[in-house]
């Protein structure tokens, strides 16, 4: 019996011991791989150099994916797929106080585009920029307009010869399927409250309905009036130059011998005719050691690692506005980074309120909206900010309409751009049923269920009277509820709201004359206004961007990968690439997309708070 006893507490401590060794093991390794591949290499910026302002992909304002894919798509050979806004800025603020940094150059080849209000942010610091007295210079073989955007609030523009500007305004057009579902005999039963709610009309209409025309002629022109005014006033050209351009470009074509890249020059669009080693040669000529010629060029995402080092961000352990992010279609549960996922926003704002050293709280949408349910998750986890007695402050980002407003309407301040998208204020469904086809393709469906109720989401019958006005119903009170939302948090009555609402899309300028919106502003403007609403003192307040977490293990084995990738790139190994598989992964890429667009109408009840007109813009 006693050698029992023994053996048991030997067996224990002998446990408890591998249990310790084991965890020892696991910190020198993590300890081991920090310290060979922590951080990337630190860029070379010697005097004289020129910052390479090359954005690539789509402009975000939170990054998709996981620390890993993101560190892993970094380290590799190809373009980053999303660029994040606020790096951009910061670089170009960092270089406009470093001495070492003498002219920007411009890349905007490999920009997809991201929203109007994310190219004022990098145009609004790169005026900051030439105001230190240092040159912007771009040049590109081809701009798009949204590239042009930028290229516009450079110092010189310069064009290949055999390329061109692409200024063909704005435009929002869509595919319209009722007569198709009619010829396939299907039958699609629209349910929506607000005659202005479009994202449902493809399915019962064969073009855009006049109140669609309506809505989208008056925000559609004031976001083009919006590019056309800061684009003139930063070249110095008439206030309807470009109108005037698109107007006569068949004729000037016609009279060059379709000398796109000339038409530009006279119409005073670029600086500059030149091929690629033209222009190597003017900056060589202009910035190159003369010794060589060559000069030292710098990627603003490199000389931010060695800039952000060399002057870290102000940090407070006590004092911070915290920022969230709601990037994307609304859904519901829980996503990784760079998705709008109900319960992974909530989890974040229910943080803020937690925290001591979180006093105000900044949600920073940009967002369409999508799942009613998750957008009131994501209200309700704001208003626990609000009961802790911190300031909630929305800034409104390229888009913030029906669940992205819905989500804003209770902040104590809301903030937007003039050229926001926000408000359709409505809520709507599509439930479909196809009796006709299945009987043609001799199909059918058969059964037994406990009540009436079981036979309503069979597709292969007309859908019943009580199933109409049941969703009727449901609709009905979700758009009171939803209305009912933004009068409590808006302080306007019922009927106003209403008015107002009806699934109807207004820009930031125009919502805020209808009380939508308080103030016009940055994202900047809204921290700094968080913190007054706080009682924070200026400039002596942090700023944290929350961020989502994973489990400790899945979190230690995501930084074993990646301290081990950062080794090996130091190391110069790399695959070779396989020109194959990268077409079957761009393939893949393209499929999951699709999936991921049909994922995001995940909604318990099939009811959304969504502006379909706001993501074809």
């Amino acid at each position: 019996m006693l050698g029992r006893i023994f053996r048991f507490l030997w067996a224990g401590v002998d446990g408890f011991r591998k249990v310790v060794h084991l965890f020892l093991m696991i910190a020198v390794f993590a300890a081991l791989l920090a310290a060979l591949g922590s951080g990337s290499a630190p860029a070379r910026v010697t005097d004289g150099s020129v910052l390479l302002l090359n954005p690539s992909g789509a402009l975000v304002h939170e990054l998709q994916g996981s620390e890993l894919d993101i560190e892993l798509q970094r380290m590799s050979d190809e373009a980053a797929p999303e660029t994040l806004v606020r790096d951009v800025v910061r670089a170009l603020r960092h270089a406009a106080e470093d001495e070492r940094i003498v002219a920007v150059r411009l890349d905007t080849e490999g920009l997809a585009g991201g929203g109007l209000t994310k190219l004022q942010d990098i145009a609004a610091a790169m005026r900051e920029f030439r105001e230190s007295g240092k040159p912007i210079i771009s040049y590109s073989r081809f701009y798009s307009q949204t590239d042009y955007f930028l290229a516009a609030q450079s110092d010189e523009v310069h064009l290949h010869d055999m390329g061109g500007v692409d200024i063909s305004g704005l435009g929002r057009w869509r595919l319209y399927f009722a007569e198709a579902l009619r010829k396939l005999d299907i039958d699609a039963h629209v349910f929506r409250v607000g005659e202005y709610k479009s994202f449902v009309e493809p399915y019962f209409r064969d073009s855009m309905s006049a109140e669609d025309r309506e809505s989208a002629e008056q925000w559609l022109g004031a976001l083009w009036n919006e590019y056309q005014r800061e684009v003139t006033e930063a070249r110095g050209l008439e206030p309807d130059a470009l109108d005037r351009y698109a107007e006569s470009l068949t004729e000037a074509l016609e009279a060059v011998e379709g000398d796109l890249a000339k038409v530009n020059l006279e119409a005073g669009l670029v600086d500059f005719i030149q091929n690629d080693e033209k222009f190597s040669a003017h900056m060589e000529e202009r910035f190159g050691d003369e010794e060589n010629g060559d000069y030292n060029r710098v990627s603003f995402a490199d000389y931010l690692v060695t800039a952000d080092r060399e002057n870290p961000p102000y940090k407070d352990d006590e004092n911070n506005v915290a920022v969230v992010t709601v990037a994307g279609a609304i859904t519901d549960g829980s996503a990784p980074p760079g998705a709008a996922a109900g319960d992974s926003i909530a989890k974040l704002v229910r943080h803020a309120a937690e925290e001591d050293d979180i006093k105000a709280l900044v949600l920073q949408v940009d967002s369409p909206g999508g799942s009613a349910f998750a957008s009131e998750v994501i209200s309700a986890a704001v208003s626990t900010v609000s009961q802790a007695g911190k300031p909630v402050v929305v800034s409104m980002s390229s888009v913030a309409a029906s669940g992205g407003y819905y989500i804003s309407a209770e902040a104590d301040e809301i903030w937007a751009y003039p050229g926001t998208i926000t408000g359709s204020i409505g809520v709507g469904t599509v439930l479909f049923t196809a009796p006709r086809l299945l009987d043609r393709l001799g199909l059918s469906e058969d059964g037994i269920g406990t009540t009436p109720l079981s036979e309503h989401t069979l597709v292969d019958r007309d859908l019943p009277d009580g199933a109409r006005r049941q969703v009727d119903s449901l609709i009905g009170r979700i758009y009171d509820r939803f209305v009912g939302h933004v009068s409590k948090g808006r302080g306007l009555s019922f009927e106003e709201v209403d008015a107002i609402g009806r699934g109807r899309v207004w820009i930031g300028s125009d919502a805020a004359s209808h009380s939508l919106v308080d103030q016009i502003g940055t994202v900047e403007d809204a921290i700094a206004s968080a913190a007054a609403l706080a009682g924070l003192e200026e400039g002596k307040h942090g700023t944290l961007r929350l961020k989502r977490k994973r489990p400790f293990f899945s979190g230690f084995a995501g930084l074993v990968q990646i301290r081990w990738a950062q080794i090996r790139h130091r190391l110069g190994f790399r695959p070779e690439p396989d020109r194959f598989m990268e077409t079957v992964q761009q393939a893949r890429q393209v499929i999951n997309a699709e999936l991921d667009r049909l994922a995001r109408f995940n909604d318990p009840r099939g009811y959304y708070y969504l502006c379909g007109a706001c993501s074809a813009y």
